[in-house]
């Protein structure tokens, strides 16, 4: 895969700390060629400098373009066979860039995401590694600089590479429904196909699955997307949304995902329906009320968990490696071998 042109786009404005952590996880663990396009929505901190002088095309939007807009943007610069979407607040792992590409093409897909602590590829352990993670924000406390975010990733993981590569043995060829959003990858010719992201949805990722979703059912020529359940990306979640919060200067009118596509068209497409549906009990299907009940359930689960942790002491990172073998092992409903 060394011959493949790869076009990683990331929009930025500030976050210094992590922009450091994702230059330097990019250029140690990528096996890709790459051609790095930061779409820089006007930060005053020397982020955009960093990554100029790393050798990235920065492109200055002069504003505070909002992700989709950024994201096309990067899109129209980009020269790869292939394009990453990715977040700027996010730890690759080893191959990561040619795992994915892989993917897309051994499985015949039309995007692929990895797994993180978002989506595993079974629901215990996507329970288990988001408990671990809130356990570690709580450990560490605020997280500011780019040693701090080492140390929680340490904390999290111990040695980064053996887990990375415990979950690639793991679940080889595991492949499950849905998408990641802090890392998109996908052919350029099929990004420009589709015309780049939805501007209008913020929820960039979600309105993306639905589109392909409807398109897989009703026209068959796209598979829908897919989380590759052997590539992990660590995401530090939420990191844009605690930063700085500057009013977009694109002036493109702005829906939510509920609104363009309505509740029945998410129950019937969306891989999973109640992170969309609005809270709203009276009158809501069966199937959605159940659903409800048990995340309440996992909530309650979730919150013993911390309380035995913290009264226990904090496992090592041994324990959440033991549960990656175990979970290995459990078939789940919404996962598949490929």
């Amino acid at each position: 895969m060394s011959g493949v042109d790869f076009s990683v786009i990331v929009p930025v404005r500030n976050q210094l700390a992590h922009n450091r952590l994702f230059l330097e996880t990019l250029t140690t663990f990528s096996r890709v060629r790459t051609e790095l396009i930061v779409v820089d929505n006007d930060s005053t901190d020397g982020s955009a400098e960093l990554f100029r002088k790393a050798g990235a095309r920065v492109l200055a939007t002069g504003g505070n373009l909002c992700y989709p807009e950024s994201m096309n943007l990067g899109l129209t610069q980009a020269s790869g066979e292939y394009v990453g979407f990715l977040n700027n607040d996010i730890v690759v792992s080893p191959g990561w860039d040619e795992a994915l590409i892989d993917a897309l093409a051994r499985h015949r897909l039309s995007v692929v995401s990895p797994v993180g602590i978002e989506r595993m590829p079974n629901e215990g352990l996507a329970r288990a590694v988001q408990e671990r993670w809130r356990l570690v924000k709580r450990r560490t406390g605020l997280i500011e600089t780019a040693d701090d975010l080492r140390a929680a990733l340490q904390l999290m993981y111990g040695d980064w590479s053996r887990f990375c590569e415990e979950i690639r043995v793991s679940f080889k060829d595991r492949l499950v429904s849905g998408i990641v959003g802090s890392c998109v990858v996908m052919s350029r010719s099929f990004a420009n196909q589709i015309g780049g992201w939805d501007p209008r949805v913020q929820a960039a990722d979600w309105d993306l699955y639905l589109r392909l979703r409807q398109r897989a059912e009703e026209q068959g020529d796209v598979a829908p997307p897919m989380v590759a359940g052997w590539v992990y990306v660590h995401h530090y979640v939420q990191a844009t949304r605690r930063g700085e919060r500057a009013p977009f200067t694109c002036e493109h009118p702005r829906v939510t995902v509920v609104e363009k596509w309505g509740e029945a068209a998410i129950r019937r497409w969306f891989f999973d329906p109640p992170l969309l549906a609005p809270a709203r009990l009276l009158g809501a299907p069966r199937s959605y009320l159940h659903a409800r009940a048990l995340r309440l359930g996992k909530d309650v689960r979730r919150a013993v968990g911390a309380v035995k942790a913290l009264a226990c002491g904090f496992p090592d990172a041994e324990s959440l490696l033991g549960r990656v073998r175990r979970y290995a092992r459990t078939e789940s409903g919404n996962t598949s071998r490929v």
